[in-house]
């Protein structure tokens, strides 16, 4: 059996960052640091093989490089695996440079959807040992099973070096976990109280009943991670999850986590009516595509407990919709937006500013959308060239890149035909100030902050305004 060290590193320069399959950002003014789910899910099938386990959130309990230095030399553990991604990338690749100073037996392990595509780079250029492609728990069950032999050659779904370091080894994918096999997470290795949500400041947990994504949006990372088809857990197992949840953790606040989790009405109608049925009482968010959502299932999922549901509009342009694989019509938008609202769900609408096709006409389309729609939340981004995308490889191609080492979805990197990045990231900002610096928009704000949340969303709003009035 091994000694297990699992962890999402501190960020650079102190900065929070969320690092979670395809999503890989810094903490924001609605955002939250979401409970590190890979790392808890990975956990639960570690322990059933008997290793001992650390894992630890750096950013989410405030503790830094020094600390993670600290933890090494006081826990000694055997494997050390982490999150990695695109915007902190060289940061969370030195970390095994780091870690090897202290003990240079220590087998270094990272995750993620950048380092998957980019396994034979991320080998040559740091001391990472192993890279974990794709949907990591199975490959890291199966690694650490493995030691202290260490026989990596059996193991599907890792990328390594030889014992010399002069070879790298790539082998084949990794099978997914099936639905009946996946664990609901082991939350008691961290400090669930370092969660709040960030309007409520109440505790919450992630619920991840579905995986996959079977759509075709050219600037996005999921299918790297979790695979085209959907893997739709048991309802009675998910259920249990989150009755474990309000008994062990008194927690009745979830974010659900799946790429789109009205992909399938119908496992959403059953997965809400057994929430009904067993009286849960609890309150949850969840992402959702326009085209797979109505009224009549809006309205179940209220019932059973939804009160905010995040959409993807990214831009106010069909043209737009259609060139990024989003394949979504504004006229769908606008009904599912409108219904939600209508029902008093409250509702937060993602855009992307510099994707295929865009030009500064239709960047201001996209922000007239955002102002007509009756949103409680915006959230405005740049397109991000994510490796494993069409996005990177055209912009790859086409010699739009800037010459960047790391990027993320508040910079612009792209120089599109006639739109130069610099204006894409003037006009986010302008977005932002147009949106939120309206009364109607302040006062739904205002309407959904609780007592709880008062100190910290007054500190983060500070923040925010100071970045858009500058």
């Amino acid at each position: 059996m091994a000694k297990i060290l699992l962890f999402n590193p501190p960020g650079p320069e102190g900065k929070a960052y969320i690092r979670e399959g395809r999503c890989t950002q810094e903490s924001g003014v609605w955002a939250t640091q979401w409970p590190p789910v890979t790392l808890a899910t990975a956990a639960a099938l570690l322990e059933k093989d008997g290793h001992k386990i650390k894992v630890i959130d750096f950013p989410a309990v405030k503790l830094n490089i020094s600390d993670l230095q600290n933890v090494i030399i006081s826990f000694k553990p055997d494997i050390a695996i982490w999150n990695t991604g695109t915007p902190t990338l060289i940061f969370d690749l030195n970390i095994a440079k780091i870690i090897k100073e202290i003990k240079q037996d220590i087998i270094t392990c990272v995750l993620g959807t950048h380092v998957s595509v980019d396994s034979e780079n991320v080998l040559n250029a740091s001391s990472v040992d192993i890279v974990i492609r794709g949907e990591p728990e199975l490959p890291i069950k199966n690694l650490c099973k493995e030691f202290p032999n260490n026989n990596w050659d059996k193991i599907h779904g890792i990328s390594y070096k030889d014992k010399n370091n002069t070879k790298i080894f790539h082998n084949i994918d990794s099978l997914f976990l099936t639905p009946s096999e996946i664990p609901p997470p082991s939350w008691h290795y961290l400090d669930i109280n370092a969660y709040k949500l960030p309007l409520k400041g109440r505790p919450f947990l992630i619920l991840s009943p579905i995986r996959g994504c079977p759509f075709l949006c050219n600037f996005c990372t999921a299918q790297l991670y979790y695979g085209k088809k959907l893997r739709k857990r048991p309802i009675a197992n998910v259920i249990s999850e989150i009755e474990n949840s309000i008994h062990k953790y008194k927690i009745r606040d979830f974010f659900i986590w799946a790429d789109t989790f009205t992909a399938d009405k119908k496992y959403v109608k059953e997965f809400c009516d057994q929430i009904i049925k067993k009286n849960l009482k609890i309150s949850w968010t969840c992402n959702s595509r326009v085209d797979t959502i109505d009224k009549d299932i809006l309205v179940i999922m209220n019932k059973a407990g939804l009160w905010m549901i995040s959409f993807g509009l990214e831009s106010g342009n069909d043209s737009i919709l259609e060139q990024s694989g989003k394949n979504i019509t504004i006229k769908q938008s606008k009904y599912a937006v409108i219904s939600a609202n209508e029902i008093g769900i409250k509702t937060s609408g993602h855009f992307i500013f510099g994707l295929l096709g865009e030009t500064e006409k239709t960047m201001m389309e996209t922000l007239s959308l955002a102002l007509e729609l009756p949103l409680d939340i915006a959230q405005f981004y740049t397109a991000s060239p994510f490796p494993g995308t069409m996005l990177y490889d055209k912009a790859t191609k086409n010699n739009w890149l800037e010459n960047i080492s790391s990027h993320s979805q508040s910079h612009s990197v792209i120089n599109l035909p006639n739109l130069p990045a610099y204006k894409v990231d003037a006009f986010r900002q302008y977005a932002y100030k147009k949106f939120y610096f309206r009364k109607k928009a302040f006062l739904n704000i205002l309407s959904m902050i609780e007592p709880k949340a008062i100190k910290n969303i007054l500190s983060n709003i500070k923040g925010f305004l100071k970045w858009i009035i500058t």
